[in-house]
């Protein structure tokens, strides 16, 4: 098993959008970059994960997201010859030990400190509004 992901960490994951949830649908279309927003360790032993999508379709008006600096991109190793946004209105919920879907959380990169921060307090600012959805994949 792979370490634990953590704050900040980007890779390639599944990811299954609410709206894809809400009408019935049960998998990933396809993998796509995420991030990983926040690690609880559980009284067993094990982890729940929480990820945010990162997309390189601008947001619609009723998304909230944050553009990744260049700067950011290149540490990530996401692709540099188009924009990148992080989600910060819905996420996958999982225990990382018994997922399914995660094949590899290594070979990828991660933000940096500072702008996994503002990654956070934009995230805050979603979870004291209650505009988060959560898909939960356990």
């Amino acid at each position: 098993m792979n370490d634990i992901p953590e704050t900040g960490d980007v890779f390639h994951y599944p990811y299954l959008w609410a709206w894809q949830y809400a009408r019935g649908e049960t998998e990933g279309r396809k993998e796509r970059p995420c991030c990983t927003a926040l690690v609880i360790p559980l009284k067993n032993g094990q982890h729940r994960i929480y990820y945010l999508p990162i997309t390189t379709k601008p947001p619609t008006n009723v998304q909230i997201a944050i553009e990744v600096p260049r700067t950011e991109v290149q540490r990530a190793g996401l692709s540099s010859d188009v924009s990148q946004w992080v989600i910060l209105n819905e996420w996958n919920r999982e225990i990382f030990e018994t997922s399914y879907y995660i094949a590899d959380v290594d070979g990828r990169g991660s933000f940096s400190r500072k702008f996994t921060n503002q990654i956070l307090e934009r995230l805050k600012s979603s979870l004291a509004a209650g505009a988060i959805q959560t898909v939960g994949r356990e």
